[in-house]
């Protein structure tokens, strides 16, 4: 057998053993990814509202000891809340949040106030997978997908642009969409609105990495002699 026919054996066998083990995804892709992530920018909103991964002071009056400093909202959103335990706090505005935690310490105080005040607010979206600089990286105002990967210096030569996810917590759960970027670029569909606290997963082109492994791989590594 020559090389050039034993190399395209062995890239017969890779392209076959990457379809046979390629795990689809289950994430929704096309109208349905952009019911999750929209494509509309929405305006900003005029108050500010906490975000995941943001920290706040939580003031009781007269109560230090249900009184926090510096307590960070978690990834899902959510903030931990002496005597009243795990509170959804993500995409609710201080007051709002004062209000709400003042109605929840009545069942447990006289006369409570109470006053929530941001220390640090984040706005960060996480970019990972094969992008050529994956990081955390800030938005300001309203940014898209395509924004988002070109500050992690745009797709490697690997990745499978069919494959880009989004994920976001929506009410305290994380959500995610497939979204195919060949057609984003080309303006066949709508480029999502990417928000403070997504985070962006470029997938792999196995079928890319088969051939780069096969053709950069020494002679031995192809064939063996047989007596």
């Amino acid at each position: 057998m020559t090389l050039t026919n034993t190399r395209s054996a062995a890239i017969l066998m890779i392209v076959m053993a990457c379809s046979a083990c390629a795990t689809p995804s289950p994430l929704p892709t096309g109208q349905a990814a952009y019911d999750i992530i929209p494509a509309e920018v929405a305006p900003l909103p005029s108050e500010y509202l906490i975000g995941p991964l943001d920290t706040v002071d939580v003031v009781v009056f007269r109560e230090p000891d249900l009184s926090v400093t510096k307590a960070q909202v978690d990834s899902a959103g959510r903030l931990s809340v002496p005597l009243l335990g795990s509170i959804q706090a993500a995409g609710k505005s201080p007051g709002g949040l004062s209000e709400e935690l003042t109605a929840s310490f009545r069942r447990y105080l006289k006369d409570p106030r109470v006053n929530v005040v941001p220390t640090s607010i984040t706005r960060k979206v996480i970019v990972e997978g094969q992008v050529r600089q994956a990081g955390v990286y800030d938005i300001r105002g309203n940014a898209t997908l395509v924004e988002a990967l070109a500050m992690a210096r745009s797709t490697t030569d690997l990745a499978d642009l069919d494959q880009v996810f989004v994920f976001r917590t929506v009410d305290g759960k994380v959500q995610g969409a497939r979204f195919n970027m060949r057609r984003i670029r080309v303006g066949a569909d709508p480029d999502p609105q990417i928000l403070p606290g997504d985070r962006i997963v470029v997938g792999t082109n196995y079928l890319k990495d088969a051939w780069r492994e096969v053709f950069n791989a020494p002679i031995y590594n192809i064939f063996r002699v047989v007596d």
